[in-house]
Order: structure tokens, then C-alpha cells, then sequence
């Protein structure tokens, strides 16, 4: 049975990391190296990644003996943890997040970024060791599920610098979002087919529809199309009013991108209910 704190933990550690991971790999993609406002706050993503992985490594425990995490004590959960797959896992994923804490300060500027978006993806696909498809242990399943969180972290990254860069007072940056469009279009390519793959994975075949799991789904998949329609309506009709100078442009592109925002953390919001329900119930 799934828990509040099961479910707030996984939710803010898959932001956490969706972050610390995307930054880096779209500036990667995009040839923007980081500043150093952008350092500092991947080492503060790093912390709270960090902090909510040990929060969300907890809740599994408690869950796992059965009582809430008030009762848990050290020794139970030092026991789990070392025979079950979730300590490995916590431990990659810290070891990982402490290589981008160590890249964000280094001072070769020609490895700082490959180095971050290593650390952080390594970090972030630890997620594939965890929940459905770390249980299922079929190898196609953790490759998809690897490729699914980098686009979607490569995704929500951007967005997260678009909002920053639009309510500043330079105001929006036309050319990285005219820029983005072509690599928007792969990333949904990809998020679109890896999460067939993992649905088919996880649900098999023929799917029980009825299934709370798939209700949960169903409401993701409308908020992916809502981020959709938002990303199209920004490529196709605001960003161009930006270019002609029209009035109230900005304005609108500070709500389209705030609201895609949200709607993605309401995503991230169904992932974390998703991996703790069972498809066949």
C-alpha cells in the first residue's frame, strides 16, 4: 500500500534529478556552457537529491517491514539495505551525485560539462534499478526507461531555464527557444516510444485497462499532451509574435512556459504514484 511520504519522496527526488541531469545534458545539446549562478544551483539540486533519496530509501523500508517511518529504527533499515538492491542503488546514485558537486567546481572548463552531464546521468538512471523496472529485470526494459528520464530530464531542464531566462530582466532568449524546436521534436520522439516500450513492459499483453494503474496513466499521458499543446502554441505562435515586437508577447510566453512547468511537475507528481502501483490490480 502506498504511503504519503513513499510518494513525496520519489516525487521530489525525480525532480531533483531530473534537473541535476538535464541542465547539463541541454547544454551539451544546445552549446551553452554554464554559468556560475547555474553551478551553484546544480550543487543545491545535488544536496536535495541527496536528501530525498535518503527520505525516499527510508519510506521504502518502512514499507517494505510494514510500519510507517516514525517506527523505523537503524538497525532494520541498515539490515534492508544491505541485502536488498536499493542499498546498491543509494549508493551509486550518492557516489554519482557527489561527482557533480566535484565537477560544478572544477576549474577546466572543457570537462566541467561533459563531466556534469556523466555525474548527473548517472545519478538520474539509477531510477531504471528502481521500481518497475528494476523488478522486472528484463534489459530492454531498463534501457527504455533509461532513455525515457534523460529526454524527459533533457526536457524539463530546458523549460526550467526558459521560465528563468524570461522573467528576467533581459527577458526571454528568442534564439534558444527557436533553436530548441528541432531538438524538442526528438526528445518527444524518444519520450513517445520508450514509454510504449515500458508500458508493454510493465502492463504486458492484453493490458487490464481497469487497472488503477492505468487511470494514473491516463492522467500523465493528458498532461503530456497538455505540455504538447503549450510547446506547440509557443513555437508556432508566440515565439514569432516575439520576433514581430508584438505587444504583450512576453507576457503571454512567461505564462505558456510557467503553466508547461507546471504541468510537468504534475507528471513527475503521477511517475511517483505510478511506480508504486501494481498494472494487474
Amino acid at each position: 500500500m502506498e504511503t504519503t511520504g513513499l510518494i513525496a519522496s520519489r516525487a521530489v527526488a525525480y525532480l531533483a534529478l531530473l534537473l541535476v541531469a538535464g541542465v547539463p545534458l541541454y547544454g551539451l545539446a544546445a552549446g551553452r556552457l554554464l554559468s556560475i549562478r547555474s553551478r551553484i544551483a546544480l550543487i543545491l539540486l545535488a544536496f536535495l537529491a541527496a536528501l530525498a533519496s535518503a527520505w525516499w530509501a527510508l519510506e521504502s523500508v518502512a514499507a517494505m517491514a510494514g510500519i510507517t517511518l516514525g517506527e523505523l529504527d537503524q538497525a532494520t533499515a541498515e539490515v534492508v539495505l544491505a541485502q536488498t538492491p536499493l542499498g546498491k542503488v543509494m549508493e551509486w546514485r550518492l557516489t554519482a551525485l557527489v561527482g557533480v558537486v566535484a565537477a560544478s567546481a572544477l576549474t577546466l572548463r572543457l570537462l566541467r560539462l561533459p563531466l556534469l552531464a556523466l555525474s548527473g546521468a548517472v545519478a538520474l538512471c539509477s531510477m531504471a534499478w528502481t521500481g518497475h523496472a528494476g523488478a522486472s529485470g528484463m534489459l530492454i526494459h531498463r534501457v527504455a526507461d533509461v532513455f525515457h528520464l534523460l529526454a524527459a530530464a533533457t526536457w524539463l531542464a530546458a523549460l526550467a531555464i526558459f521560465v528563468v531566462s524570461a522573467f528576467s530582466r533581459k527577458g526571454p532568449d528568442i534564439v534558444a527557444l527557436t533553436r530548441f524546436a528541432r531538438m524538442g521534436s526528438m526528445l518527444v520522439a524518444v519520450l513517445v516510444l520508450s514509454g510504449l516500450l515500458n508500458t508493454l513492459a510493465i502492463a504486458g499483453w492484453p493490458m487490464m485497462f481497469e487497472a488503477r494503474w492505468f487511470g494514473v496513466l491516463a492522467v500523465k499521458l493528458a498532461f503530456f499532451a497538455l505540455m504538447l499543446g503549450l510547446a506547440a502554441g509557443n513555437r508556432w505562435r508566440i515565439v514569432p509574435a516575439l520576433e514581430r515586437n508584438d505587444p504583450g508577447a512576453t507576457a503571454r510566453l512567461r505564462i505558456s512556459l510557467a503553466l508547461e512547468f507546471a504541468v510537468g511537475l504534475g507528471v513527475i507528481g503521477a511517475v511517483a504514484l505510478l511506480g508504486l502501483l501494481d498494472p494487474a490490480t
